[in-house]
């Protein structure tokens, strides 16, 4: 099967590390980048991840991506939130569940019943953030949670959905941002299913997986064993965000004023995960 590109969430600090990492793994090895983003691969994208993906797909130079996050003026809009904090009040949304679904429908409800502000102004700020406005051809999934059903949804360009909406419903970070209603149903963050969900390219080979995060978080795995082991035994690169990263993240990922350093830092780790990808994929 073709390869597979999957781009984590991980709030505007994760979106500033992972064009970091592509940066850095095209500034030393061009043939190691090509291979990553050549047509067939598929490209899978989750809240933060579903921005990189979508501009990658779309085209849009990697140079281009990096000096948007490395650039003071930017039309995000911040928003005050704790990692740490906000894992633990996920967490503790899940107590007593007796299956994921459930667990997807109680962040759904509290997602609906937060106070987030102006859909429209989300919708424009999401709008901003893409200089890729329409579906590519080449394969991109884009994933959002149904906050009624806790089902996962796959947006792509079959979908009927535009590709801005389906950014947005992937990154309605839940009482954070407003869920983004879509033919009647309201989506939240993709995230809240799985910070990756690779399992859903089982099967590609090569497949980069990029998660701005540890490896293992208050919760445990970062990516639970079970979704890892879905991917198949063909080369496999999962990489999370080295302690220089984490330190340029901060305390708030979801801070405009952090993305400068979370993609230098993203960089520095690109430019030595080059020589690694380039022994395992040849």
């Amino acid at each position: 099967m073709p390869g597979a590109l999957v781009l984590s969430g991980g709030g505007l600090a994760g979106i500033a590390w992972e064009v970091g990492v592509l940066a850095g793994i095209a500034n030393e090895s061009a043939d190691v980048f090509a291979k990553l983003t050549r047509p067939e691969t598929t490209y899978l994208g989750t809240s933060a991840g579903s921005a990189v993906a979508s501009q990658l797909a779309g085209g849009t130079p990697i140079e281009e991506l990096y000096a948007q996050q490395v650039a003071e003026e930017t039309a995000e809009l911040g928003a005050e939130i704790d990692a740490v904090a906000f894992s633990e009040q996920m967490a503790k949304l899940m107590e007593g569940v007796t299956s994921p679904e459930e667990a997807r429908r109680r962040i759904g409800a509290f997602a609906r019943a937060a106070d987030t502000g102006s859909s429209s102004a989300r919708r424009a700020v999401i709008e901003a953030r893409l200089t890729v406005k329409e579906w590519p051809d080449r394969r991109l999934l884009i994933t959002a949670v149904d906050t009624d059903s806790g089902e996962l949804r796959i947006f792509d360009r079959e979908s009927g959905v535009s590709l801005v909406d389906a950014v947005s419903a992937s990154c309605a970070v839940p009482g954070v941002w407003p869920t983004v209603e879509i033919d009647g149903r309201h989506y939240t963050d993709g995230g809240v299913r799985s910070t990756s969900n690779v399992d859903l390219i089982a099967g590609s080979d090569p497949v980069l997986v990029l998660t701005p995060a540890p490896e293992f978080g208050p919760l445990g795995p970062t990516i639970a064993p079970e979704q890892v082991a879905a991917i198949g035994i063909g080369a496999r690169t999962l990489v999370f965000a080295d302690e220089a990263s984490l330190i340029a993240f901060g305390s708030n990922p979801l801070d405009p004023a952090v993305r400068p350093a979370a993609a230098q830092a993203g960089r520095a780790q690109g430019k030595r995960l080059a020589a690694e990808l380039l022994a395992i994929w040849g």
